[in-house]
C-alpha cells in the first residue's frame, strides 16, 4: 500500500475512534441539543459524517450503490434516499428525526469496512483519476479522499465542541 493511502487510512481510523469516544455517554437529549436554532446537534453530525464518507468513497470512488442502499438502510431511517444533510437550515435541523445512535453508528461501522476495502484497492491511475462530483465538477481520487479527511475532522471537532459545552471540560 502505498503511503498516500496509509496516511489516509491512518486518519480515518483516528478520527473514528475519537468520535466513537467523544459520543460514548451522551444521552438522546444530549446527542440531540444545538447551542442554537441554527447550529447542527451531535446526532445530526453522526448521520452527516456517515453518509458523507460513504457517498464519496464507496459512490463515487468505489463506483458502487452507496453502503446507506446497498444495505437498506435507507429504509431503517426517515430520511430521502439521497438526503445526507447538506444544505440544512434551520427548519430542517429542527424538524431532524429521531435517531438511534447506536443503530446509527452500526451504519457508520458497516460503512467505514467498505470504504477501506475501496481505498485499499485503489491503484495510482484510480487516485490520479477524475471524479464527477453530485455538483458535475470533477475532482481526483487523491483531492476526494483528502477532501473527506478535512470535512470529517472539522465535523468531529464540532462533535467535541459541543460535548464540551454540554459536559465540560475533560468530560
Amino acid at each position: 500500500m502505498n503511503e498516500f493511502k496509509r496516511a489516509i487510512i491512518s486518519g480515518l481510523e483516528e478520527y473514528l475512534m475519537l468520535l466513537n469516544k467523544s459520543i460514548s455517554d451522551l444521552s438522546l437529549s444530549e446527542l440531540r441539543w444545538q447551542p442554537s436554532l441554527e447550529s447542527n446537534s451531535i446526532i445530526y453530525l453522526l448521520w452527516h459524517m456517515g453518509r458523507v464518507e460513504d457517498n464519496w468513497i464507496n459512490q463515487v470512488i468505489g463506483g458502487k450503490e452507496s453502503v446507506w442502499m446497498r444495505n437498506g438502510w435507507n429504509k431503517k431511517f426517515p430520511f430521502d434516499e439521497k438526503d445526507y444533510g447538506k444544505g440544512y437550515g434551520k427548519q430542517d435541523l429542527a424538524n431532524l428525526p429521531h435517531m438511534d445512535k447506536d443503530q446509527l453508528m452500526n451504519f457508520y461501522h458497516e460503512q467505514r469496512i467498505e470504504s477501506l476495502k475501496i481505498i485499499e484497492s485503489l491503484s495510482e491511475e484510480d487516485l490520479a483519476k477524475k471524479y464527477k462530483r453530485l455538483s458535475g465538477e470533477l475532482k481526483t481520487g487523491y483531492w476526494i479522499l483528502g477532501h473527506v479527511l478535512v470535512e470529517e475532522s472539522q465535523h468531529l471537532g464540532q462533535v467535541a465542541y459541543i460535548r464540551g459545552m454540554i459536559k465540560g471540560i475533560n468530560n
